[in-house]
């Protein structure tokens, strides 16, 4: 299968397009859009492309210039494409990420993309935690939960502080986490399904429950 590629330029025109959305309403940037696609290709559901599309642009308006509007779709649909590919691959994923307003040296700012990340198991159909039903499986997601604000004030107090080597720790295990939550998806839906007895067990030498007068192991438990 040919490698599908997002490249720079097409970074470049997506920024040109969604950037100026972004900065005046709740249609989302570049960064957003990667990580909620990230989410969207990993889980259980299989959103359809108008659900998507509509969350990534929120209350934009509506486009006067139809081939932009054609241009911007198409992008998105690559991006799509491109992060569930690689991921799928398992291969590391090329972060979109800007710097932190708030740091003096360029610092990137995890927090829009991974809050995106999170945003997605809102928005879908399948609770994600409780379809898992396994405690290890939010230890899969801490780095983009750490990342991605979800232990930060309520009502005024951090419900988990975290020192600044562990957020950076959470950062260099992020691409990582990604692969391993995708993996975690395709592996459960592809585990063969528990069929649990009911009643009691029929001992080889019992009378066949079919009531055959045969022993079992000479009736139904031959086959």
């Amino acid at each position: 299968m040919t490698d599908i590629v997002f490249n720079d330029a097409d970074l470049a025109r997506l920024e040109q397009l969604l950037t100026p959305l972004s900065i005046s309403g709740s249609t989302m940037r570049p960064d957003e859009v990667q990580g909620f696609f990230a989410a969207l290709a990993s889980g259980p559901d299989a959103p359809e492309r108008a659900m998507w599309l509509a969350e990534v642009l929120g209350d934009a308006p509506a486009f006067e210039n139809a081939d932009e509007k054609a241009e911007l779709e198409a992008l998105l649909q690559k991006l799509f494409d491109v992060t569930a590919h690689v991921l799928a691959d398992g291969r590391e994923l090329d972060l979109i990420l800007y710097a932190d307003e708030d740091s003096d040296d360029d610092e990137a700012d995890y927090w829009p993309w991974c809050n995106a990340y999170l945003y997605a198991l809102d928005v879908v159909d399948t609770d994600w935690f409780e379809a898992a039903d396994d405690e290890g499986f939010e230890d899969l997601l801490m780095p983009i939960l750490v990342l991605g604000g979800m232990f930060e004030e309520e009502d005024g107090e951090d419900l988990v502080t975290f020192t600044d080597e562990e957020k950076d720790d959470c950062k260099e295990q992020l691409p990582e986490a990604l692969i391993a939550v995708f993996n975690y998806w395709r592996a459960k839906a592809q585990a063969p399904a528990t069929v649990r007895r009911e009643g009691d067990k029929v001992g080889r030498n019992d009378p066949c429950p079919c009531g055959s007068g045969k022993k079992y192991k000479a009736c139904c438990g031959s086959n």
